[in-house]
């Protein structure tokens, strides 16, 4: 590697633990590397109150271009062309920005631009683990209205109960489940009704896109791996995920994440093998992937794929393996080989949750008991007193996080159930129309 080539340029913003991340690694390794962060005007105003929170003022050099002009992108990269090295986007709403700049970085370990977008929408991610292989996924549809000719084209492809999700949103916004005609016309409905506003509010630049889909009975599962430039992948360890529809809510958001999950040698290697095809399915190369998976009776189906790290791993990693999973992310982007660790030093897990009805945050109950607590780490409420709250189906955030680390697996066991006997999220139930807080703008990337 050349010492002149230093810098990593990250589009459209950073997590912010990656300030840390690269310390670390520098103090160990000695190895510098300068970020630099590379912003569409066109979604400038968009994406400063991100920018502004610490991440990136003061502290990291930021460089504004045209993404739809190639001479404003030229006049934005010259200054540094001799010294970057890699290139990557944290975010999945960035993607659409990475596309449009992999063809003025040719000499950069960058994946397709063909691959980032059938990486990013459900539609062509279905088509294409389909010609690949049709066991990767459950069987799926994509829809553009209520029609009764749209309704008996699921049913006849389909059988009940089926999911309802947006083409191109995480953390499970807007997916919603149907065991018969009544409901699905009734869920359907409501996604196309708030499709719109939630693609605006994270950002899309998509066509806003429906997928019904075979639900799958199972366990879920989630890995982040690192694909390198000639295809070799390489995973980090398993996470085991709770959906709050596992617990009784109505709804499919992220309630566990928990780094102990139970599976054995083998069924960890059919995992990796299945989330491998899934790669090569969409031609992957020169990343790091987020990848859902559910354990079934009938072996490991993919839910998703999305083409960056995944949300909460850098820390679980931290935490459980001592792994620097941002790091990783780099290195790997500039042809380097990751350093994994799979042997647990701690459990760890972030638990986050919804009101069990919409309405106004009038107080949450337990959060001081809940902080003494053995196993607790950190905290974050999303929502202060008089905002409104919404379930991930109608577009909403969670209203806390919290992450936990423990030696004892018991003991982290123990502090999730004491969590749900103390946490109280007390609302006001209410009609009325309101917008959504801004708060927990990163981890909607």
């Amino acid at each position: 590697m050349s010492h002149d080539k230093d810098i990593i340029l990250f589009i459209n913003s950073m997590h912010a633990p990656t300030h840390s991340a690269l310390r670390t690694y520098e103090q160990r390794t000695g190895q510098h590397f300068t970020p630099l962060v590379i912003v569409d005007v066109n979604i400038q105003e968009s994406i400063q109150t991100l920018n502004d929170q610490g991440h990136l003022s003061g502290q990291v050099e930021v460089v504004i271009a045209d993404f739809d002009s190639a001479a404003s992108i030229r006049q934005a990269l010259k200054p540094y062309e001799n010294r970057i090295i890699g290139i990557t986007s944290q975010y999945e709403n960035s993607i659409h920005e990475f596309k449009k700049i992999i063809p003025y970085v040719p000499y950069l370990h960058t994946p397709t631009e063909s691959s980032l977008e059938w990486a990013t929408d459900k539609k062509l991610m279905r088509t294409a683990f389909d010609a690949y292989d049709l066991t990767l996924s459950p069987g799926s549809l994509h829809v553009e209205d209520v029609s009764s000719d749209t309704i008996a084209a699921i049913e006849n492809k389909l059988s009940y109960p089926v999911i309802i999700k947006p083409s191109g949103l995480e953390r499970s916004l807007l997916v919603s489940i149907a065991h018969d005609r009544q409901e699905l016309t009734h869920q359907l409905t409501n996604t196309f009704k708030e499709l719109h506003e939630a693609y605006q509010t994270w950002m899309k630049r998509l066509e806003p896109a429906v997928l019904v889909e075979e639900f799958m009975i199972g366990d879920m599962y989630s890995i982040d791996s690192y694909i390198a430039p000639d295809g070799t992948v390489r995973h980090a360890p398993m996470v085991k995920v709770v959906t709050g529809h596992d617990v009784g809510f109505d709804d499919f958001f992220m309630y566990l994440l928990l780094t102990s999950t139970g599976l054995s040698e083998d069924e960890t290697g059919a995992a990796q093998h299945a989330a491998e095809k899934a790669y090569r399915a969409l031609g992957l190369r020169s990343m790091t992937t987020h990848t859902e998976l559910m354990k079934t009776p009938k072996g490991w189906r993919i839910i998703e794929v999305g083409p960056r790290i995944g949300g909460y791993r850098h820390e679980l990693y931290s935490l459980s393996y001592g792994l620097n999973h941002i790091m990783n992310d780099v290195i790997n982007r500039v042809g380097l080989m990751p350093e994994i660790s799979s042997t647990p030093l701690r459990h760890s897990a972030v638990f986050s949750t919804y009101p069990h009805e919409e309405g106004v945050l009038k107080k949450i109950h337990g959060l001081n008991e809940i902080k003494r607590l053995p196993s607790f780490v950190t905290m974050k409420q999303v929502y202060k007193e008089g905002d409104m709250l919404r379930f991930a189906h109608h577009n909403g955030d969670p209203t806390v996080e919290i992450t936990l680390c423990n030696q004892e697996n018991a003991q982290l066991e123990a502090d999730i159930k004491a969590i749900e006997q103390l946490l109280d999220i007390e609302v006001s139930a209410t009609t009325e129309v309101s917008a959504m807080a801004v708060g927990a703008v990163e981890e909607k990337s």
